[in-house]
Order: C-alpha cells, then structure tokens, then sequence
C-alpha cells in the first residue's frame, strides 16, 4: 500500500532531476547560444596562435590552417568562422608588440568591444580608442 509519504518522496525524485535541467532566460546574450562570448573566442585565438608557435608552425593564413586543431581551439574556430572575430591572418604572437591589435571583435570598429593584442593580451578597447591602436600585419 502507498502511504502519502512514498507518494511525496517519488514526486521529488523524479521532480528534481527534470528541474535541475531548467535555465533561465536571463542569462543575457554572451554564450546563451552556447557559442563563445568574444573574449573567450579571442583568448582561444591567443591559445591556438601559441600552440602553432610552440609546435614550429607559420601563423595560419586562412580557416582551413585550423581545422586539424579545431577541437582544441572551438572558441577561436566559431568566432572566426561565423565572422565575430577578425584576426590579421598570417599575424602570430609577438611578446615585445604590446600596443598592437592583433585580432578584434567585429563590433570594436564601431561600437568598442575585445581586441587581442601581439603581445597575447585580451582587453577591451573603445571605438575611438580601437580606431587609433595600430593594427598587426602579416
């Protein structure tokens, strides 16, 4: 015979695991979608830059230099193929070039937004202040 007490504790079992799958709608856009807010898309790039480096490789030149590493590097591979990131391609790493953009968020050119130093830095950057940075080059 079921007592309200069993009744109560199988509610709650099976309650709980169907909730904790729940979200709420308010987290804001960066990485609701499951895609990579743009500083860590570029802090991805940062990494991946690094790695083709460490391992005696040329900078890539275009997406498809990536893709052997894509799933170390997811972030930098979605920003930069869905066009949210913009990398100098051909550009690598460079200690010494501190004040150099190096790679952005599209939206810096005019609204401010994450830009990736040479240096390997990730920092945020004002429209005005984005337009004056000097770029890198291959």
């Amino acid at each position: 015979m079921l007592t309200c007490r069993s009744v109560m504790g199988t509610l709650l079992l099976l309650t709980v695991p169907v909730m904790s799958g729940c979200t709420s709608s308010s987290q804001g856009t960066d990485g609701a979608s499951g895609a990579p807010t743009a500083k860590q898309a570029l802090t991805s790039l940062a990494d991946l830059l690094t790695h083709f480096q460490e391992n005696g490789k040329k900078a890539p030149t275009r997406l498809a230099d990536i893709e052997p590493v894509e799933p170390l590097f997811q972030g930098a591979y979605l920003g930069l193929s869905n066009g949210t990131i913009v990398y100098v391609w051909g550009a690598s790493i460079d200690k010494s070039a501190a004040n150099i953009v190096l790679a952005y968020e599209k939206k810096a050119e005019t609204e401010g937004g994450w830009v990736l130093m040479q240096d390997g830095a990730v920092k945020e950057m004002k429209a005005d202040e984005f337009k004056t940075a000097p770029k890198a080059r291959k």
